[in-house]
Formats: structure tokens, C-alpha cells, sequence
């Protein structure tokens, strides 16, 4: 009996605290989509879930207008849009100079010096002096040490 009875409350504060969390999300969402309407006026810049950045042009139904700053219309679900606000474009003040740093030898390589990434120049006709002639048949050097051929005699 005790075991249904803690049973039985485990379940109720379950669906209590299940439809609390529910009601809070729904709140949630009424407050997005009243900003959301609010903020939908002509010209106010807008995000869309893919992150792509437009002006607010117009509104029927479902179906939102945004304009891109080159002055060409698209048109996205009003689900798709995210948020409302500026975009997180470069401003167009001149930014301060930035003094650079000297540079710091990396792994024993002197800055300015050769790297990984360059390409060895081909060898000059002095280096290949030692190659033979083209036109000359390859003999292998003699060896000292050739192998015996006594196959004949066992021991």
C-alpha cells in the first residue's frame, strides 16, 4: 500500500512539473513572436535560421519579403526568420593601425628563410656532370666478393 502511495505522488509531480516547464516554454514563444511583430517593420534587418542577413520588405501571410542590400527580393516561410536586429557587419570607420610584431623563429627556422612549403629549384648541368652519357651502355662495377661457384665438390 505505502509503495502505491509514493508511486502515485511520484506521478502527480511528475505531470505538475512536466506542464510547468510546458507553460514556460509557451511563454517563451508568445514573447518571440510578439517581438517578432513588433519588430517586422519596412527596412528593419533580419536574420533567417540559415544566417542569412536582409532588410524586411513586406509581409502576406506566412510569406516574408527580405531584401538584400544589392536590392534583390527574396521571399522565406516567416518561420524562418530568427531574429531581429543589426547585422554584424564591418563598420565603416577606418580601424587604427596595428603595429605588427617582430617575427619569432619557429622550430629553429629563421623568419624570411627558407620553408616547408617551397619547392627545391632543379639541379644545374654542373651537378648531373657525374651522370653517363645517354648513349653508353650501364655495366655494374665488379665486385671482390662474387660468389663461388662450387657446385661440384661437396664436402
Amino acid at each position: 500500500m505505502g509503495f502505491l502511495l509514493i508511486m502515485l505522488v511520484l506521478l502527480v509531480f511528475m505531470m505538475w512539473s512536466g506542464n510547468r516547464s510546458r507553460k514556460k516554454m509557451q511563454n517563451q514563444q508568445e514573447e518571440h513572436r510578439r517581438r517578432m511583430d513588433e519588430g517586422l517593420v519596412p527596412g528593419a534587418w533580419v536574420k533567417t535560421s540559415v544566417g542569412f542577413w536582409g532588410r524586411f520588405a513586406d509581409r502576406d501571410g506566412d510569406v516574408v519579403i527580405l531584401e538584400t542590400p544589392g536590392g534583390t527580393e527574396t521571399y522565406w516561410d516567416v518561420a524562418a526568420v530568427r531574429d531581429i536586429g543589426e547585422p554584424p557587419f564591418a563598420a565603416d570607420e577606418p580601424e587604427a593601425p596595428v603595429e605588427e610584431e617582430p617575427e619569432k623563429p619557429v622550430l629553429g627556422l629563421e623568419p624570411g628563410g627558407p620553408s616547408f612549403a617551397q619547392t627545391p629549384e632543379p639541379p644545374s648541368s654542373s651537378d648531373v656532370s657525374d651522370a653517363p652519357d645517354p648513349g653508353t651502355s650501364f655495366e655494374p662495377p665488379s665486385s671482390a666478393a662474387e660468389p663461388d661457384d662450387d657446385s661440384d665438390t661437396k664436402n
